[in-house]
């Protein structure tokens, strides 16, 4: 890409999260699909766009991970948030999110030293407790993971997803129906609001972790009834991988 064009691809994209940024990390936040999205904006935003500010936010809020769950989700990351006092004056303060106990804290420093060999094996000691899903021992599979979620806290629950499959090129009308095609088997056990919402995400990897929330243990559940999905469930807390 030249100069040019990327200085005018960059000021069309700080113009549309300018205009409608912050509504569709809103309309992210409560659950809407991608189309749902786009049809609610008053700012005419073309569908790529918006795609491309709730994937951001997604990633952001960690809804989605390119990588296994591991210990580094434990770690506490620094963020700084605005603050205002009485009289109107903003400050920032500095803080850490603290995933093991989803709590924020004022930050403190850590005055630990690990060499570069020390922090790769801090990294490495986490270990997945491993089993395989069992229907006659386990129950349903949505109840089970409903559960787990529970005993975990659902931001530290995650679900492996294959479904590069699903992510089409809608600039392209007769790549759209291929697409349209090559997945009606798989989803056709979903409803449409699901069906929509897994299309509309950017799956940019063949595998990507999704926060294991309510819409997605229902999800998976469908899909392995319908014997349709085939993968693992995270649960960071207790260290639990569970293989369907």
């Amino acid at each position: 890409m030249d100069r040019p064009e990327y200085f005018q691809t960059a000021l069309s994209n700080f113009a549309t999260d300018v205009a409608c940024g912050g509504a569709i990390r809103h309309l992210t936040d409560q659950g809407y699909t991608l189309e749902q999205i786009v049809a609610r904006l008053d700012y005419p935003t073309p569908r790529s766009k918006a795609q491309r500010i709730m994937m951001e936010h997604l990633y952001e809020k960690r809804v989605l991970l390119l990588q296994e769950p591991s210990s580094a989700i434990f770690a506490q990351q620094a963020q700084f948030v605005e603050e205002q006092d009485a009289y109107g004056r903003r400050t920032f303060r500095k803080i850490s999110i603290d995933f093991n106990s989803q709590r924020k804290m004022t930050d403190t420093p850590d005055l630990t030293m690990l060499s570069p060999s020390g922090k790769e094996a801090k990294m490495q000691t986490f270990l997945w407790r491993e089993s395989a899903y069992d229907r006659k021992r386990d129950g349903k599979l949505t109840e089970l993971l409903h559960r787990k979620c529970e005993e975990n806290g659902e931001n530290l629950c995650y679900v492996s997803c294959a479904f590069d499959f699903l992510d089409i090129d809608y600039n392209s009308q007769n790549q759209q129906q291929r697409g349209e095609k090559g997945r009606e088997d798989v989803i056709s056990c979903l409803n449409s609001r699901q069906r929509e919402y897994l299309v509309g995400i950017r799956w940019e990897k063949p595998v990507v972790y999704h926060r294991l929330d309510q819409r997605m243990r229902e999800i998976i559940g469908k899909l392995y009834e319908a014997e349709a999905y085939n993968g693992a469930c995270f649960f960071i807390r207790t260290r639990e991988k569970l293989c369907l």
